[in-house]
């Protein structure tokens, strides 16, 4: 062979030893790319299972907690015995039960039994309050689903027709009995609500006279705001109403969007009630300053940035 074949035969081989390992290359790349995508895809899975074990446990728990407030599994003695305890607590409130009767329920599920339960009452509306305060604090796997509140002519009592709704649950380990005991205490004491609520005409309409503006003049030296707290904020037919108590004779003041505030030392208009942040917004000439609940009028601060 002539030095010229031999070197072509050289360059020959190199160039396929340099395609070899392009494509060598190539196709390691290709596996490295693709075992990056499968460490992915494992990890993204493995995420996927510990949430949905999260999910599973959460859901669990959920399960064990209904079923300590679950109805009795037996189908006859939970009738009976939620029917009796209902009853009871409605008499306990005060209320005159007028029926109280065992309806058909509006789902039906193999996985839980539904009871339904239809009361009709008459009463006052702070017996009203006494009865959806022990209601809604007791360990039962209930809801009212539905209301009826009808002043008498007279306004000075309501018919009541409630529609109560239960749950038992197979997980139950009671068979014969209810559930005992609260399942979470009310934000507020009873007595908050019954003065927000139980001591008002909900059917009248709102009068302003009942604010602050009629308050009693102040001692000399002695301001009157530090002993006005922001108790209580309330939704009703007209929207946000703001309750102000008055430290030593308890005495209430209530006050729309509008209203005019005159306690001791502070004055100004009621911009803004936000429910949700339990907040009240004043305008008071000179500035604007906001309340938060539990304060007193004293404690007002700034309102930081512009309207709107």
């Amino acid at each position: 062979m002539s030095d010229r074949e031999k070197k072509l035969a050289l360059l020959v081989g190199a160039a396929v030893l340099l395609w070899g390992a392009n494509v060598g290359w190539g196709e390691y790349q290709t596996a490295l790319q693709r075992n990056e995508n499968e460490q992915i895809s494992a990890a993204q899975e493995l995420s996927d299972a510990k949430t949905a074990a999260l999910r599973g446990r959460r859901a669990q728990s959920k399960l064990r907690k209904w079923s300590k407030q679950s109805l009795p599994t037996d189908h006859d003695f939970a009738t009976s015995l939620y029917q009796d305890w209902l009853r009871g607590q409605l008499t306990k409130a005060g209320l005159s039960v007028k029926s109280l009767t065992v309806t058909t329920p509006q789902s039906r599920s193999d996985s839980y039994q539904e009871f339904a339960f239809t009361v009709s009452a008459t009463g006052k509306l702070a017996q009203l309050t006494d009865f959806l305060y022990e209601f809604y604090q007791s360990k039962h796997l209930h809801r009212i689903s539905q209301t009826t509140l009808t002043p008498t002519d007279d306004g000075d009592s309501l018919t009541i027709t409630l529609t109560v709704d239960a749950l038992a649950l197979p997980g139950a380990d009671r068979e014969e009995q209810l559930a005992e005991g609260t399942v979470e205490t009310l934000k507020q004491p009873l007595a908050e609500y019954k003065e927000a609520i139980g001591e008002r005409n909900v059917f009248a309409k709102y009068q302003r006279e009942r604010s602050a503006a009629a308050a009693p003049p102040r001692p000399p030296g002695d301001d009157e705001a530090t002993k006005a707290t922001f108790s209580g904020i309330h939704y009703g037919e007209d929207g946000w109403l703001m309750l102000v108590r008055m430290k030593e004779s308890g005495k209430l003041y209530y006050f729309r969007e509008g209203d005019e505030i005159s306690i001791g030392r502070f004055r100004g208009t009621v911009e803004e009630l936000d429910g949700d942040r339990r907040r009240a917004v004043v305008s008071t000439g000179r500035r604007r300053v906001q309340l938060f609940f539990g304060r007193t009028l004293a404690e007002a601060i700034p309102v930081r940035g512009r309207r709107g």
